[in-house]
């Protein structure tokens, strides 16, 4: 079994407040250029929200040259401390993040805070069985 962070499009606004609870539980500072989550705009009614999927074969770990990407009981990480900020993960998959700031990758974690703060109730952490 693996967890992963659901969003129901039907109920997601764009809001973003996602973005600004997730970088805050991080690093404590309202910051969407630090966040795990993303919500993505084409304009004010066309957007995505876009979040590691938690996948169960996973291509950023295969494609970072530092083996800063592992999956640990389900959960993929990253370890900050050996990614080197080359973003090889962000360029195999968009659901993977760079900290702008501190130039490393970065990727949900599943602490739940976001699906606490979530005024919609658009998110939740499921569980999807691994073949």
């Amino acid at each position: 079994m693996r967890e992963y962070l659901f969003v129901d499009k039907s109920k997601c606004t764009g809001c973003r407040q996602c973005e600004f609870v997730c970088s805050f539980a991080h690093i404590k500072a309202y910051n969407p250029g630090r966040t795990r989550i993303r919500v993505v705009r084409n304009d004010c009614l066309d957007f995505k929200t876009l979040v590691c999927n938690q996948c169960p074969d996973p291509v950023c770990i295969k494609v970072c040259p530092q083996n800063a990407i592992s999956c640990v009981d389900g959960l993929v990480q990253v370890d900050e401390d050996l990614c080197n900020g080359c973003g090889e993960c962000v360029e195999s998959c968009n659901r993977i993040f760079m900290d702008e700031l501190a130039g490393k990758a970065i990727n949900c974690d599943l602490c739940g805070e976001c699906v606490k703060e979530c005024p919609e109730t658009a998110l939740k952490i499921k569980t999807a069985g691994v073949k």
